[in-house]
């Protein structure tokens, strides 16, 4: 169990902080990445639409098809020693393509056996994260804890794309994606130095298999009777989102008729309200309660995903924009603290790993079906008009959360296990 946690700020908890600074590193090193390896497909092999599509594409395919089988592998072994490996394999599988650079070898296959490697391993080591932090600092600190993580997510999604440029810049594409193999290797080592040690899971019962194990977890989150809808208007909401989000820069481009510089301004701007709204979860949730806290978050961004399709052109929307979605982006990241606090503390141990994977599946799994309804409609009744029906249905969620025992509940029932902190 968690070694006691001196009084104050998490930033003096040795092991949490190596936890945070190497997952911080390893942040803004996925975000060069992202921006480096679909360039090395444009730029240097002059890959086709079809072919960088098809890049981001398998992106999209492990949390559908390695979620489920990562948590049970998490709830068997240690998740340190999980967390290490993947960060390990990450690191090989993206050196790979600056080395094949120096050796004039870089092709597309590599590329998407990369994608496909880096993103099966992510899915093994974010559920293992999950699992590795409430025995690390039990439940009194997890919703700081969380907040506090995603700081680091969201200013790695603000500074990492603009680092990632300069890099691309000054040293190339394919030798930029050398940053993103080192910041997997100080994530391994801030790992290594943690004092921390898992203890080796039991055994679970004699008899049961594989199959049993995998579903299990997903067997617990949907009879739940807080997990449930939780994950499932969490799953409808990423599925609205990711169609909103693949189509809002051609809409504001060409129908509101923006820069590329004003677009990424406006998108840069909004991520600053995820940076508030994470250091300030903690706080809200302790005021008003985790519950209803989730439910807040829910009912204070999805109206303003409506902002986009009803500003008019001309030079105020781009700043009513920016506005709205720095609130609604906060708000977000409210929702997304809470609901991952939630997710750790309503569950036994035995089965954190397979709880928080089989609701990653269940929020991932279907998001690719999101572009493709937003494309099928938005070739039949128009961008506009798509952004107004996928924005508007976003609003169900937040009225289907008050209809679940979230809405009055100002504690979420914890596990006794993670109620106990070692003195």
């Amino acid at each position: 169990m968690p070694r006691g946690i001196p009084a104050g700020s998490l930033w003096r908890h040795r092991d949490f902080m190596l936890l945070w600074s190497g997952q911080t590193v390893s942040l803004f090193g996925s975000q060069v990445s992202w921006l480096a390896v679909p360039l090395v497909a444009v730029v240097v092999l002059k890959a086709s639409t079809f072919q960088v599509a098809l890049l981001g594409a398998l992106n999209a395919l492990p949390p559908l098809l390695v979620s489920l089988p990562a948590g049970v592998l998490v709830d068997r072994h240690r998740k340190r020693g999980l967390m290490t490996a993947c960060d390990i394999g990450s690191g090989l599988a993206m050196a790979s393509i600056p080395l094949a650079g120096v050796l004039g070898h870089v092709t597309l296959a590599q590329l998407y056996l990369v994608s496909l490697v880096t993103g099966s391993l992510g899915a093994l080591f974010d559920p293992a994260a999950s699992s590795l932090t409430p025995r690390l600092l039990g439940s009194g600190r997890l919703a700081e804890a969380n907040g506090r993580l995603n700081t680091a997510r969201g200013l790695a999604e603000m500074g990492g794309p603009s680092a990632g440029g300069f890099l691309i810049g000054l040293f190339g594409a394919v030798r930029a994606v050398a940053v993103d193999s080192v910041s997997y290797g100080v994530s391994a080592l801030a790992l290594a130095l943690m004092r921390h040690r898992d203890p080796l899971p039991e055994p679970g019962p004699a008899g049961r298999g594989f199959r049993d194990e995998l579903t299990e977890g997903l067997r617990f989150v949907l009879a739940h009777p807080v997990l449930r809808p939780l994950s499932l208007t969490s799953a409808v909401t990423n599925v609205l989102l990711r169609g909103v989000s693949s189509i809002w820069l051609l809409y504001v481009l060409r129908d509101l008729h923006w820069s590329v510089r004003t677009a990424g301004l406006v998108y840069g701007l909004s991520l600053a309200g995820g940076v508030v709204g994470s250091m300030g979860a903690r706080r809200l949730v302790d005021r008003i309660g985790t519950g209803r806290a989730i439910t807040l978050g829910a009912l204070l961004s999805a109206p303003f995903e409506l902002v986009t399709p009803l500003v008019p052109t001309g030079p105020c929307g781009p700043w009513a924009v920016a506005l709205v979605f720095t609130w609604l982006t906060a708000a977000g990241m409210v929702y997304g603290t809470a609901s991952a606090t939630v997710r750790q503390l309503a569950c036994p141990p035995a089965l954190l790993g397979r709880v928080a994977a089989s609701g990653r599946f269940l929020r991932m799994g279907l998001v690719p079906l999101g572009p493709l309804l937003a494309g099928g409609l938005g070739t039949w009744i128009g961008l506009r008009a798509t952004l107004l029906v996928l924005a508007g249905a976003t609003l169900l969620c937040p009225l289907l959360l008050l209809a679940t025992p979230l809405r009055d509940m100002r504690e979420i029932p914890v596990h006794e296990a993670y109620a106990r902190v070692a003195a």
